[in-house]
């Protein structure tokens, strides 16, 4: 039996309009299914919609479906960069993980919806209290980290102490219950821990997260100031401001 011969060259004429075509409906598609469907997508200009297409999968590229915050992907990105900076000039970068109390629990009791109502609205908190050059990420089910570049390592904990504040508890009213949500927090620093890598400060901050889930959630943990990073009064407003924190916490 001959083998047919395929035709290789360009696609040219109604061809090329019909693989446009179909790789227009397939990104529409895409986004519809991520939830990102929005009128500008479609338009009677079709270099037009072609660009809003090609902007939404941009953004869907970056960013977790649900909360808006960038996703693990990027958030490695970003990280990597940040660490090359820290290394470059000298200023220490902070790295935060956050991760939610008894999360399966809301599962379990009261189903997903609820649980992603939570995570919507911890991400809506979080995102509440950054500054402008932080970045925050959601790295997981329940998991989110918050990146704080040149900040001194008292600068950084201030930045955690205020948005483990905002959080905990986070009264939120799901079909009617009243649920008192906590988080954990892990805080570290380039300076401290000397990362070459993303994935080795990650792991730093996790150490530290878990620390705070056994020492009884809803804490903020972090490894301890050197004696050249803080002045002994900065130690003392921070160690203040830390407690409270915790004891407000329990």
């Amino acid at each position: 039996m001959r083998k047919k011969r395929i035709k290789l060259g360009p696609i040219s004429g109604d061809r090329l309009e019909d693989k446009r075509r179909y790789d227009l409906t397939a990104a529409l598609r895409i986004l519809r299914h991520a939830g990102r469907e929005d009128p500008k997508l479609y338009t009677n200009n079709s270099d037009e919609q072609i660009q809003n297409v090609i902007d939404a999968l941009c953004d869907l590229s970056v960013h977790d479906g649900m909360t808006g915050l960038v996703n693990a992907t990027f958030f490695h990105v970003v990280l990597s960069r940040e660490i090359e900076r820290s290394l470059r000039t000298g200023k220490a970068c902070g790295l935060m993980v956050l991760d939610i109390d008894h999360f399966k629990g809301v599962n379990d009791r009261y189903g997903h919806a609820a649980g992603n109502r939570v995570i919507q609205s911890v991400a809506v908190n979080i995102m509440q209290n950054l500054r402008s050059m932080d970045t925050a990420a959601r790295i997981g089910g329940e998991e989110f980290a918050v990146i704080l570049p040149e900040s001194a390592p008292e600068d950084a904990l201030r930045a955690a102490i205020r948005i483990h504040n905002a959080l905990n508890p986070l009264e939120i009213i799901v079909n009617g219950q009243d649920l008192r949500i906590t988080s954990s927090v892990g805080l570290v620093w380039t300076e401290l821990c000397h990362a070459g890598s993303s994935g080795e400060l990650l792991s730093e901050a996790d150490r530290e997260m878990y620390r705070a889930k056994r020492s009884g959630r809803a804490h903020l943990c972090h490894p301890p100031f050197l004696s050249t990073m803080v002045t002994q009064e900065e130690r003392s407003i921070l160690m203040d401001l830390l407690s409270e924190e915790n004891t407000d916490g329990r």
